[in-house]
């Protein structure tokens, strides 16, 4: 039995036949759907790789942060330890300044008893001279008044004991001028001191 070929419009009509069939097969709409998937998952991918940016971004912001404080802890460190040194000194110093205060006010007192001593040295020598002034007085009086019913020999004592208490009282005048000028250089010397002692504070 011989085959003929069948005729070329069979042939054309089959080929259109088999692309229509291709265009409405269940391939193709496979092949969309996952073009479409994978477009999908592209963008996801995008906007992850946008986030991951955006949180190495913010990672970086943040370790440029810790690093300024880092620096701005340090830096308060730095200078709290400097005002710690500061405050020792001060008190150190504070110490020191008490400590003369207080040895000023010790030396002061010295000052003061030392000064009273010769200032009731002073009064007592006076005393002692005026006393003795006041009874050269009275036994003067007593000697102008019995001068005329006196003997010789009573006139000579009074006039010994005269003389003897002029020697003691030139002797007290030196000595009370002594005392006077070795006060004042002491009351010289104190202010000068406590002028010292005040400037220096």
């Amino acid at each position: 039995i011989e085959v003929l070929p069948s005729p070329p419009f069979a042939l054309g009509k089959k080929k259109g036949d088999d692309s229509a069939r291709a265009a409405g097969s269940p391939m193709a709409e496979d092949s969309g759907a996952i073009l479409r998937h994978i477009s999908s998952l592209k963008d996801m991918l995008d906007k992850v790789n946008e986030e991951i940016e955006q949180n190495i971004q913010r990672t970086r912001e943040t370790e440029s942060e810790i690093v300024k404080h880092s620096e701005t802890e340090k830096d308060y460190l730095v200078k709290e330890s400097e005002l710690m040194k500061g405050v020792s000194v001060a008190e150190f110093e504070l110490d020191g300044l008490m400590q003369v205060e207080a040895a000023g006010t010790d030396s002061l007192k010295a000052m003061e008893g030392n000064l009273e001593f010769r200032k009731a040295t002073l009064n007592a020598i006076r005393k002692l001279f005026y006393d003795k002034m006041e009874r050269f007085i009275a036994e003067s009086k007593d000697f102008q008044v019995n001068m005329l019913g006196g003997s010789n020999e009573d006139l000579l004592l009074l006039l010994k004991e005269r003389d003897s208490l002029e020697n003691e009282s030139e002797n007290l005048r030196m000595k009370i001028n002594a005392i006077q000028s070795s006060l004042k250089e002491y009351i010289a010397e104190i202010l000068e001191e406590v002028n010292v002692e005040n400037s220096g504070k």
